[in-house]
């Protein structure tokens, strides 16, 4: 398996146990009354979006310390498996955008169908390992001038539009 498959594989498993996780947290807020739940949706997505409007860099929970380099001592393809399921979660390593977080946020309260969030979480991982691909086809110098140049121009665009789309979906449910 290539090392960047490995990594993939991590990130997409790491995101689906995160589904997983909000799957479950849904489940635990699911007696609040709809009203309520989509009401705080709705909150959150402005609040979360407007924080990342408004700040240089998103205080929100997230670790922003290395991975441990104990990961690789068996094997690099072995070690980029387990460091994307550490990415793919999204809680081990650093989370520039809001967005995640008002999607996260969205489907605890709002409580689509279990196979929906676990879904997300998926696409959430996959999506997390779009990085390392982007840096094997521009190469490191070409990515990182992209990156430099619309880093937090993207963050704030992401956060924009996902708190837009849970409007959008909130207006769509109340009819």
């Amino acid at each position: 398996m290539p090392l960047g498959a490995a990594f993939t594989a991590g990130t997409t498993l790491g995101g689906t146990m995160t589904g997983v996780m909000l799957t479950i947290l849904a489940g635990l807020l699911s007696p609040l009354p709809s009203a309520w739940r989509l009401g705080a949706a709705v909150v959150l997505a402005i609040a979360l979006a407007g924080l990342d409007l408004a700040t240089s860099s998103l205080p929100l929970p997230q670790r922003t310390t290395l991975i441990p380099q104990e990961v690789f001592h068996r094997g690099m393809r072995r070690g980029l498996f387990l460091f994307g399921i550490e990415y793919g979660v999204g809680w081990r390593v650093l989370i520039p955008s809001a967005a995640p977080w008002i999607i996260a946020a969205t489907l605890v309260l709002i409580n689509p169908s279990w196979w929906v969030t676990v879904a997300a979480g998926t696409v959430f991982g996959l999506g997390r390992s779009l990085a390392i691909w982007q840096m094997l086809l521009w190469g490191e110098d070409g990515w990182q001038w992209r990156l430099a140049r619309h880093s937090r121009l993207l963050e704030r665009i992401g956060s924009v539009a996902t708190a837009a789309l849970v409007l959008l979906a909130a207006w769509l449910i109340v009819g």
